[in-house]
This record gives C-alpha cells, structure tokens and sequence, in this order.
C-alpha cells in the first residue's frame, strides 16, 4: 500500500490523466459489471466498452463461492475487452460489504518551524494513521476533510502559510480484512492485478450526484442486491459511510416467504408487480404465485398482500439509514437531498416511501457524466462503475493511492512503535 507519497500535495492530482485506458470491476450480488474507458477532454471519461457477468457467488456484500465469482469476472472482463479491442492486466475494484465502517480523527501538532511544509502534513498525517489500530480492518480511504492553522478552521491547503500548530480532520473508511483478503484473492485468480479499491457508496455518489449536491450536501443511498449502502457528502467530501446487511435480496427471500412461491417467481413478481405504495385497485387485483411443488396449482394473491411485504422491508430499511444519520448529527449538515440508485431504486413507489421516511427531497440517481454510455447502462443499477471510471481519473485527496494493506502490518506498527532504534528510523524517515 502506498500510503504516502514523497510529495503529499492533497489538493493536486494523484492520478495520470492521460494514461491509456483504466479497467473498472463493480462485483455485486447479482451482476459483475466491467467497464474500460479513457480520459476525455470534453465529458471527462470515455467508454470504450463494457461487459456483464452472472455474480452467484456473493451473499450480503461477502463473497461464500470463489468459483462462482471468478466465473462472472472472467465473463465480464472478457467481453468487456473484446468491446474495447483491449488487454487488462489491472482494475479498480469496489467493495459492498456490510463491514464497511467510517471513522474521523482531528489531530493537532506543534511545529518549531513558522511555515508549514509538505513535510509537516506528512508528520501530522502518519499521525493520524497510528490512531487507526484495528486488527481486523483494513483502511480503504484517508481523506484529509479539513486543515486548521493556529486554531483557523477549514482551510483546504495550509502549505506556504504560518503558523505554530497545525491540525487535520481526518476521514478513514474501513473493511474487514477477511471480506478483503477473500476480494484479493478472486482478483488473482483471473490473472488480474488490483489497482485501488472504493467503496461502492462513495463510488455510487461520484456517478450519480451532481456539482451541486456533492457541494452543498446529499445523501447517497445505494440499494443494491446484498447490501443497502448509505454516504453522506458535502463541500465536495465523503463525511460518512454505513451498510446494512440487506438488499435487494432479502427482499426477493421475503417475498417468496409471504406468498409461497419459489425464489425465481418472486424475483419476476418483485419485477413486475412490486411497488412500495398501495395502488387504487391493489385489493381487487390479483398476482399469480406459480406454487413450490409441481403437483401444487397456481395460487393467486391480492396485489395489495406484495405491496404491504414490499413496503414493510423498505420502510424498515430507510428508518434505520434516517435513524443513523440522525444519531451521527449528519441529519441536518446533509443537507435535504436523498439521492436513490441500485437495482431497487427501480422499483414503483420507492421514491414517494423515502420522501415520507426522511422528510426530504428525494431523486432517483442515474449515472450521465460520460461519452459512450448507452441507455442500458444510463441506470441507476450502473452507477458504480460509472463512479469508478469517473474517479480513476478525477483527484479527490485520497492519501492511499493504491491497494489496501491487507498485511496488518499498519496495525502491528501503531500499537508496537518500537525502541530506540526504530524511533531514530522513523525520524530520519520524517527529515530526510
């Protein structure tokens, strides 16, 4: 991992503009998705193509079938390169796991010297890594949110000014290292080498939101097959990420229960009836149930049973997500806007349900900042490959740069610092 480089200007680009082509992976609990593009001076990314494989292999964000996995990456990447007439021998790569977790750290230092240098950021920011001691996390993102100087307060790049004391509001997202390990290792099996990895909500928002909503403050909420994945963004930042352990999913495996159908009727019902909102005529409509057993006839069900099963697990999901933004003291500083993407984003009534939930306004989010995307991929179940491609070439002061530590050797190193001689090390390390 590399986590700091030599010349830490967080507010420049850390990645090439001009590079050739970026792969993308965005591996879900019901498709993989891969995408190839370009930089482009006009739309700011260019598909050059794309391709779809079947993800049986994932259950709540967690992968529990290496080899059904690796069949829907192998799929998906070769079609993706045959439309791209392209070779890929590396991918940035999104995680939808529930063990996503966000943490903030505000540190102060004081320094001997009266201008603050690349070298100090450096000093404070190693700092605020050695507060990050899980053993069974891996830091996916440090996002320097705000700098401080001599108690002045958010100030984007303190480089060149004066002072004696300098602060940094740190955010760190965080996996769990066995769902991360698990990632790394499918990766390898299909020959491919991991470029960085993002967080599929933070990836969903820099798809789907606009300037102004990233600006002046939403919420994303991604409600995908395994996982219900929620980031809170403002002044053009990642404040806060969560998951829920819940999707699109479960809400098939609810239907299925309610009305005794098999798992694959339910998902077409889900398709085709499914709406959070009662209809006019849902008491007098009918929905046909195709039975469990094959000596069993059809049973009909009223719409309205479906609605009330489809509203029930949404509403529930939503109070949860409202439930943390408020305890968070996010609720407000979020501004009003929800933004909807994911597969379930899709279903009837699903944007009404939120608005009555979050009291807010609510917009399904679709993804439209780039060339070559066609209407199929125009939707919100796209928009984190579409965030993925737009962040490979976009800067957002990401401090890692690369692939997550999956060693533990962060953890090992902060809560062990080591004698004299490693102390020396470091120094010299820090001033040299």
């Amino acid at each position: 991992m590399n986590t700091l480089t030599d010349n830490p200007r967080l507010a420049a680009p850390r990645k090439d503009k001009k590079a050739d082509t970026v792969a993308v992976l965005d591996i879900g609990a019901c498709k993989t998705v891969c995408m190839i593009g370009q930089a482009d001076d006009s739309f700011g990314v260019r598909l050059l193509g794309h391709g779809f494989g079947v993800s049986a292999g994932l259950r709540a964000g967690a992968i529990v079938d290496m080899e059904a996995t690796e069949a829907g990456i192998r799929s998906a990447v070769e079609k993706a390169e045959r439309a791209a007439d392209a070779t890929i021998q590396s991918v940035s790569v999104n995680v939808s796991s529930r063990t996503l977790v966000s943490r903030h750290v505000n540190l102060s230092m004081d320094f001997a010297s009266g201008e603050i240098t690349a070298r100090d950021q450096k000093k404070l920011i190693r700092a605020a890594f050695a507060k990050m001691t899980s053993p069974h996390h891996a830091i996916l993102h440090a996002l320097p949110l705000a700098w401080s100087v001599d108690g002045a307060d958010n100030i984007r790049d303190p480089r060149g000014m004066y002072g004696r004391r300098l602060g940094v509001d740190m955010h760190f997202v965080l996996a769990e290292l066995g769902a991360l390990r698990n990632l790394s290792r499918v990766i390898e099996r299909c020959h491919l080498r991991i470029r960085n990895v993002t967080a599929s909500p933070y990836a969903s928002g820099l798809g789907v939101l606009t300037a102004d909503e990233l600006d002046l403050g939403a919420t994303l909420i991604d409600l995908g097959g395994g996982v219900t994945t929620q980031a809170v963004f403002r002044d053009n930042a990642l404040l806060s990420v969560s998951a829920l352990g819940v999707g699109g999913q479960t809400l098939t495996s609810d239907i299925a229960r309610g009305l005794s159908t098999p798992i694959e009727a339910a998902e077409r019902i889900k398709s085709i009836y499914g709406s959070a909102l009662l209809g006019a005529d849902d008491l007098e409509a009918m929905v046909p149930c195709p039975p469990m057993a094959c000596d069993e006839e059809v049973t009909h069900h009223p719409r309205s049973l479906l609605t009330h099963i489809v509203r029930a697990r949404l509403e529930e999901t939503f109070e949860i997500l409202r439930d943390r933004l408020v305890k968070s003291g996010l609720d407000a500083y979020s501004g009003r806007r929800v933004v909807l993407t994911g597969g379930g984003a899709q279903l009837t009534g699903v944007r009404e349900l939120a608005e009555l939930v979050f009291e807010k306004q609510v917009r399904i989010g679709k993804p439209t900042y780039m060339q070559g995307l066609r209407s199929t991929l125009s939707q919100p179940n796209f928009s984190v490959g579409a965030g993925l491609l737009r962040r490979a070439f976009n800067d957002d002061g990401d401090v890692i740069t690369g692939a997550p530590d999956l060693s533990g050797r962060l953890h090992t190193l902060a809560a062990t610092p080591g004698g004299a001689l490693g102390k020396t090390a470091r120094w010299l390390r820090e001033n040299f």
